[in-house]
C-alpha cells in the first residue's frame, strides 16, 4: 500500500535525524541563493528545532570547525550553478563529519561526479533520479527537500487568481516569459512576502521547485514545466504524487494565446 504525503515526509524527518545523531557538537552551514533557498533553510531550522546548533554562513566560516556539518540543500550542484564544488572541499577538512542535506545533483558536470567521487561526506538527494546517478559514486541516501519540514499552517488561504512565477535567470528553458510573469523567488524582499504572494492566489504556474512545493503544500493548483535539468519533475515525482500537480508547457499557452 503507497504511503500518505504525511506518512513520507515523517520517514524523511527521521531518517534525517537518525542520520544526524546525538551529537552535540552540530553546525548548521547556511548556503546563499533566492527566496526558494530561504525556504529550504526555514525548513532546516524547524526539522533540528529540539537540537541545539550553530548556524554559520558558507561564506563566513573562518574560525569555524567541529565535530558534525549539516550543509544546507540546494540545487548548486547543476550546470548553471555548481559553486558547491567550491565550498564542499572547505567545509571538509573543519568537521569530522559532513552531511549534505538533502539536494538534487547533476551528475553530467564533470566537476559535480568528480567531487561526489571525492567526498567522504554522507549526502543526500532529494529525488530519485538524483540518488540513483550518485549512489555509486559516494554515500548516499534519500530524503524530501527540507522545505517539507516548514510549518505552512499560517499561511493558508483561499486564494485568486493566477499567478505566473517562471524563473528569469540562466536556469530557464523558456524563450518566451509571459509579460505577466513574477519571478518571485528574485524580487520578494523576504520569505514572508513570497509565501503570503503565493498564497493570495488560487493557481500557480511556475518552473520553480520551491514555489512548486510550497504552492502544492498551500492548497494551490500548480501547473509546473521544467527547467535545464531534471530537478523540478524529479521532485513533483518523488514527494508530490498526491498533490494537483499539472505539467502544461507555458510556451504553447503562449503560442495560441496570441
Amino acid at each position: 500500500m503507497q504511503k500518505s504525503h504525511e506518512d513520507a515526509v515523517e520517514e524523511s524527518r527521521d531518517e534525517l535525524l537518525r542520520a544526524i545523531g546525538e551529537t552535540e557538537d552540530l553546525t548548521f552551514i547556511r548556503l546563499y541563493g533566492n527566496k526558494g533557498d530561504d525556504l529550504i533553510y526555514a525548513g532546516t531550522r524547524q526539522l533540528l528545532a529540539r537540537r541545539f546548533y550553530k548556524e554559520a554562513s558558507v561564506r563566513e566560516l573562518d574560525g569555524i570547525s567541529g565535530h558534525t556539518a549539516l550543509v544546507a540543500g540546494c540545487g548548486g550542484w547543476c550546470a548553471p550553478y555548481h559553486d558547491m564544488v567550491k565550498h564542499l572541499p572547505v567545509i571538509e577538512p573543519k568537521f569530522e563529519r559532513v552531511i549534505i542535506m538533502p539536494s538534487s545533483f547533476d551528475v553530467s558536470v564533470p566537476s559535480v561526479r568528480s567531487t561526489l567521487a571525492r567526498t567522504k561526506a554522507l549526502v543526500f538527494a532529494r529525488e530519485r533520479k538524483s540518488f540513483d546517478d550518485i549512489r555509486r559514486l559516494c554515500d548516499a541516501k534519500i530524503a524530501h527537500d527540507c522545505a517539507f519540514f516548514f510549518d505552512y499552517r499560517p499561511y493558508l488561504r483561499h486564494g485568486k487568481g493566477c499567478l505566473l512565477a517562471y524563473r528569469t535567470d540562466v536556469e530557464s528553458v523558456l524563450s518566451d516569459i509571459p509579460e505577466s510573469n513574477h519571478d518571485i523567488s528574485r524580487t520578494c524582499s523576504s520569505l514572508d512576502e513570497w509565501l503570503w504572494t503565493i498564497a493570495r492566489h488560487a493557481v500557480v504556474k511556475t518552473d520553480r521547485a520551491h514555489v512548486m512545493i510550497a504552492a502544492a503544500l498551500l492548497g494551490k493548483t500548480v501547473d509546473c514545466w521544467t527547467s535545464s535539468y531534471h530537478k523540478v519533475p524529479s521532485i513533483a515525482d518523488y514527494a508530490l504524487k498526491s498533490f494537483p500537480v499539472r505539467w502544461i508547457n507555458p510556451e504553447k499557452t503562449i503560442r495560441m494565446a496570441s
